[in-house]
């Protein structure tokens, strides 16, 4: 039986506590947030209990109701019928999911989180651009593979220019991102980063001139395009320098000063030390994840794409997409995480097929088979792991069982990812050369996780009471 959209969102205000104990709402991809007046006024519990909610939680001091694929259509709705201050779509990105450390005294642990956290949040405005960007240089290489000519076209050169654009400027973008999360101007840490990928700063790179600030050498290593580590770190100085002069400078003289001190004495540090650091340090994380690639082949394929569930729900799938980007970049392939985070995906949309197959019950076939066309096709797992699989408990061990050994076939074929994409069954041609053998791990991943779900069953639940399964 569909849902009643405008019930649904009647009901998610009055368990809130009511339009008046709403301060604000918005949105991301998949959940509401509400700023709530008094969230004690919440009945959270029977919130859980509403058909079409997935789940509650507070974080980031939001009351946040997932709902998955509805989101859109009951934002929509409250839009319309409550007077209500809204925001726009806001990161999709989930810190609030990760468990809090607590602050009582500095340990490794929560450096550690810290640090996450801060490498993540950086990260994630950027992800949607390079997945898009990804995804366009597919299209433009099956259009020059089906028309060789096209290639001196001008139209087909500026869209590949913009294809490649995100990729090369990856630095900048992340300097964006790591200036927001640390609350600083980000055109200190744009300028910064920019400077270098500024020509004649790169034209120096692999050439006899030695270069040297105020007598230091400045080492260039590597031409600092597709790196991550580089723009966090000297962001991260950034920030604080610009706090710092702000800070002490007096006000009469701040806005002519602080500015000049900050890029000042920002540059000579990134340029000598940090940004050939965080380049070299970048190539061995890298090198690091190949390394466990080479030893373990399609082994490490399919571990990963099993642990990827918990990976999510502990909110740390972000990290990884920088060094999808950065295997992409320094071995023109990736060959490890592209692979296991789009079977996983498989895995997921055929336990919820095989949930549909199963199950007795209306309401829940119908939300199976829609979280299983979100996963498969338009790569939304969320939906199926807080509404389907991990509330039904056994569906999840077939998704598990299958990612693992999709992962396997595809790391045994030897799947290669060529550029970035979403983690959808539309992201096939981004595998080039190697299509077959992707497709060959999707079609595996989706029985095997289909076939365990319905093996290995699960308690269905009433018709008269759909969201009550434990």
């Amino acid at each position: 039986m569909a849902i009643d959209m405008e019930q649904l969102t009647a009901t998610i205000i009055e368990k809130v506590g009511g339009a008046e104990n709403i301060s604000s709402v918005s949105h991301c991809v998949t959940r509401l947030r509400f700023s709530l007046v008094d969230k004690g006024k919440a009945d959270t519990e029977s919130l859980k209990k509403v058909e079409g909610v997935l789940g509650v939680t507070y974080g980031m001091e939001q009351y946040q109701v997932i709902l998955g694929q509805n989101v859109f259509e009951v934002f929509d709705i409250i839009e319309k019928n409550y007077r209500l201050k809204t925001g726009d779509i806001v990161e999709e990105y989930h810190k609030e999911d990760l468990k809090p450390v607590p602050k009582k005294k500095t340990t490794l642990k929560g450096c550690m989180q810290d640090l996450f956290g801060f490498i993540v949040s950086s990260v994630t405005p950027f992800i949607t651009v390079i997945y898009g960007a990804g995804m366009l240089k597919v299209v433009m290489s099956l259009i020059a593979f089906a028309w060789p000519d096209v290639t001196n076209n001008s139209t087909y050169m500026m869209f590949n220019y913009l294809s490649q654009t995100a990729f090369y400027f990856m630095p900048i973008l992340i300097a964006y991102g790591a200036a927001k999360t640390l609350k600083s101007n980000p055109a200190f840490a744009i300028t910064i980063v920019a400077m270098l990928l500024y020509p004649d700063f790169v034209a120096l790179i692999g050439g006899n001139t030695k270069m040297d600030v105020f007598g230091l050498p400045v080492t260039l290593v590597v031409k600092y395009s597709n790196t991550l580590l580089p723009a966090l770190l000297s962001t991260y100085l950034v920030a604080k320098l610009e706090k710092f002069f702000y800070k002490v400078i007096p006000g009469v003289l701040r806005t002519v000063f602080a500015p000049m001190l900050t890029l000042g004495i920002a540059m000579p540090i990134v340029v000598v030390f940090l940004a050939p650091i965080g380049a070299v340090t970048g190539n061995y994380v890298v090198e690091a994840f190949n390394w466990i690639y080479r030893v373990a082949g399609g082994f490490a394929v399919g571990i990963l794409a099993a642990a990827i569930p918990f990976i999510i729900m502990s909110g740390m799938n972000m990290m990884f997409a920088p060094f999808m980007v950065s295997s992409i970049s320094s071995l023109g392939y990736d060959a490890f995480f592209r692979p296991a985070f789009l079977l996983h995906n498989m895995a997921e949309g055929g336990a919820c097929l095989g949930v549909a197959l199963r199950t007795k019950n209306k309401s829940i076939k119908t939300d199976a088979i829609s979280a299983a066309i979100g996963c498969i096709v338009s790569g939304v797992s969320e939906p199926a792991i807080y509404g389907i699989n991990f509330k039904l408990k056994r569906p999840m061990i077939a998704v598990i069982i299958g990612a693992g050994v999709g992962g396997w076939v595809a790391g045994l074929f030897g799947a290669k990812a060529f550029a970035m994409g979403y983690s959808s069954i539309l992201a096939v041609p981004i595998f080039e050369s190697t299509m077959l053998m992707i497709t060959i791990a999707i079609v595996v991943t989706i029985l095997i996780s289909a076939i365990m779900t319905v093996i290995l069953g699960f308690k269905d639940v009433p018709e008269i009471d759909i969201t009550s399964e434990q």
